[in-house]
């Protein structure tokens, strides 16, 4: 009988005990609050919804900030810095993109493609719908959440974000660049840096159109596009035949430059002679033709009065005048 009675004061203490672990417990995984804390590059979306609630959208959070919000809430972060989609061979978020010129040569270039994501969280209303976190939330709920774009916990931007910009910003980009190229023969865009320079000019004019048109163009999510593209590059052949090209080119240049010169060599030795012979004939004119033949001769280290038979000495020994 004891040992009942000692038995059931335990049992009435230690129910009370556990009764009062599993209110604490309960409280840790479902009360205790959410936080959230922003870098200087970015702007998160703070989200009510407690364990038995639905969520729905309660306010922006600037930059660096820190925040303390109920159990269950949920915060996703953006970048309000400039955002860059690299496509190369190397290390990029995409590769090298083709595209097709005006005489039907492929091309490949590489390149970047700078924007901002547009973070405004200024209350806007698309149709029936209002969004009082603006642009940001609405980009979240039609793009950001469906991909997991939101930055991850140590502010670095997630697989999600480079997977959403494949789809919303990379094929707005091969098709900008497609049509621009088809302006353009690839000699053009390979040799001349005027052609290439209005090629990217152009890409970069069609850009956000196309972006907006790839989301809905009710709200430009993408602002403030910048373009950087490499030379594009034709296939290997094409660069191998324009190398023959270009050596014949030169060699054509480098028989043309010496046939000028021989010409230009020849104009001057006729110029040469032209001058010497007015010199020649100038001193005919004062000299007489003799008189110069005579100093020509005596000039050059000959004699020009040799003997002959009109002199007054002839041949015959002894004989003065022929006598």
């Amino acid at each position: 009988m004891a040992n009942d009675v000692a038995r059931g004061g335990r049992a009435r203490i230690f129910l009370p005990l556990v009764a009062l672990l599993v209110v604490v417990l309960f409280c840790l995984v479902f009360v205790r609050p959410s936080t959230a804390s922003t870098g200087p590059d970015q702007v998160a979306l703070h989200y009510k919804g407690g364990a038995f609630t639905s969520k729905r959208f309660s306010d922006c959070i600037a930059p660096s900030n820190r925040v303390f919000d109920g159990p269950g809430d949920g915060h996703f972060a953006y970048p309000s810095s400039q955002t860059n989609y690299v496509f190369d061979s190397i290390n990029g978020d995409g590769g090298p993109i083709t595209f097709v010129t005006k005489d039907g040569i492929e091309m490949t270039v590489e390149g970047v493609a700078n924007f901002l994501l547009n973070t405004s969280c200024e209350s806007l209303k698309i149709g029936d719908t209002r969004y009082p976190g603006g642009a940001l939330q609405r980009f979240h709920e039609l793009i950001g959440n469906r991909y997991a774009a939101y930055m991850t916990p140590d502010g670095l931007r997630s697989d999600g974000w480079r997977q959403m910009l494949g789809v919303y910003i990379a094929r707005p980009l091969d098709t900008a660049i497609d049509r621009a190229g088809q302006a353009y023969t690839y000699a053009e865009l390979y040799t001349d840096p005027a052609k290439k320079a209005a090629w990217e000019q152009s890409v970069l004019d069609q850009l956000p159109g196309l972006v907006d048109r790839q989301t809905d163009g009710e709200t430009q999510f993408f602002l403030n596009f910048a373009i950087t593209l490499q030379k594009p590059e034709p296939p290997q052949s094409i660069k191998d035949e324009l190398v023959k090209q270009q050596a014949a080119v030169a060699a054509a240049r480098a028989a043309q430059a010496e046939a000028e010169a021989r010409e230009a060599a020849a104009l001057a030795q006729v110029e040469v002679e032209k001058a010497e012979a007015k010199k020649i004939q100038a001193r005919v004119d004062v000299l007489g033709q003799g008189g110069f033949l005579q100093q020509y001769a005596i000039d050059h280290g000959l004699n020009p009065f040799q003997p002959s038979t009109n002199s007054l000495i002839t041949g015959d020994s002894g004989t003065f005048g022929g006598q």
